[in-house]
Parts: C-alpha cells; structure tokens; sequence
C-alpha cells in the first residue's frame, strides 16, 4: 500500500520537532510492510487553520489518488476542529483512501477501522467540540 505521512507542530521553539511524529511513522509502516509515497510536515503552524501548506498537498495529491491512506501520529496533529476532521474523513472515504490515527488506533483500512470511523462520524456530528493536544 502507498503511504502518506502527515505531521505537524504548532510551535518551533520550546523545542518541538516533528521528527518523533516522524520517526514513529515510519516505524508503523515499515511494519505493515506499507510504501510511503510521500510526507508532508507542517511546522510553525496551528492545527486550528484548515489551510496550511502541506496539508493543502496533501489534500491535492489525495484527489491525484497518489497513495491510498494517510497516517497520521495522532487526530489533534492532522485537525484540531471536529468539523475540518469529518470533513477531510469523508473526503479521504469519497476517494477510497484509507485514515491512519497512530495514537488513537484507528485504522479505517480494517473493517474494526471503518466501524470506528463510522461511530466517531456519528459522534463528533452530535458534540461539536475542539480537539486538544
């Protein structure tokens, strides 16, 4: 499976890094015997903007069907409004790509992670709230 990698830190002082979102990443797909295609890492920039450079190329090179799933370490570093998630959940489900939480373990590729998705859908849809770090 081709493999897209998103991380991001809101801050590059305080000595925040992506590279153990990174590191981890790689580690969980090189597991699951997964190619990765491409990474996109966001630094400096808030989870709370919905337009962020990398995530814009992700999502770009998502409707291009350039992989078929996107991991991520953990929801909050992908979107922290509940609204941008669902929204890039269904998108990504539209397209046939498979969301990857490292994290939370969700795995929407997996029949346990496509129920999760459907639950979390369900969920978020009915206690709209931010997602924290």
């Amino acid at each position: 499976m081709r493999i897209a990698i998103y991380a991001r830190v809101s801050t590059l002082n305080n000595g925040q890094s992506p590279q153990m979102q990174l590191r981890e990443l790689r580690e969980y797909c090189q597991r699951r015997g997964w190619k990765i295609g491409g990474e996109y890492v966001d630094r400096g920039i808030s989870g709370a903007k919905d337009s962020r450079p990398e995530l814009n190329r992700l999502m770009a090179d998502a409707h291009k069907r350039r992989f078929e799933a996107v991991v991520v370490w953990k929801f909050d570093r992908f979107a922290r409004s509940v609204s941008h998630l669902l929204r890039a959940l269904e998108t990504f489900n539209a397209l046939g790509i498979a969301f990857v939480s490292l994290s939370e373990s969700i795995d929407t590729s997996t029949p346990a992670g496509h129920s999760a998705r459907s639950y979390y859908t369900t969920l978020f849809h009915t206690i709209p709230y931010t997602l924290s770090a």
